[in-house]
C-alpha cells in the first residue's frame, strides 16, 4: 500500500515542487515499480512448482531487472531528496525553493524508513549471531 500511496502523492503534486521537479516523479515511479514488483512476486509464486522452483525463467529475469532498476531509482531519489533537505520552503508557492510539504515529506520519509529498516535488520542479524555464538559455546562445554 505504501507504493500506491507514493504514486498517488506524486501524481497529485507533480507540478508542485519548484526546488526539484524530480521529487514527485520519484514518488510516481517508485510507487509504480513497487506495485509492479508485488505483482511479479505473486505471478512468480503462481508459476512455481511444489519445490518452490520457478517454472518461468523470463519472469525471474524481469524481476531481477526490476530489482536493479529499483535500487538505481532509490539512489536517484536519495540524491534528489536529501540534496535539498535544508533548503525546502513549504509555504511560499512563488519561491524557487518551494515544494509541496506532503510530496517532499512523503519522499523523505519513504527513503529514511528504508534506512531505518536496513539498520534494524542489521542490528537483529548481529543479535542473532551473538545468540547463536552463545548457544554454540554453551554446547561446547
Amino acid at each position: 500500500s505504501s507504493g500506491i500511496n507514493a504514486e498517488y502523492g506524486g501524481v497529485n503534486k507533480k507540478d508542485d515542487c519548484a526546488i526539484n521537479s524530480k521529487i514527485p516523479l520519484y514518488l510516481i515511479v517508485s510507487g509504480a515499480s513497487g506495485v509492479a514488483a508485488i505483482v511479479l512476486q505473486v505471478l512468480s509464486c503462481m508459476c512455481s512448482d511444489e519445490n518452490g522452483e520457478s517454472k518461468c525463467a523470463l519472469l525471474t529475469h524481469i524481476q531481477s531487472l526490476l530489482n536493479l532498476f529499483n535500487f538505481a531509482w532509490f539512489i536517484c531519489g536519495n540524491v534528489w531528496v536529501y540534496k535539498v533537505h535544508g533548503e525546502v520552503v513549504y509555504d511560499d508557492t512563488a519561491s524557487e525553493f518551494f515544494c509541496d510539504k506532503t510530496a517532499y515529506l512523503l519522499a523523505f520519509w519513504c527513503i529514511t524508513a528504508a534506512y531505518i529498516m536496513l539498520g534494524a535488520m542489521c542490528l537483529l542479524g548481529i543479535l542473532l549471531c551473538m545468540c547463536m555464538m552463545t548457544l554454540w559455546s554453551t554446547k561446547q562445554r
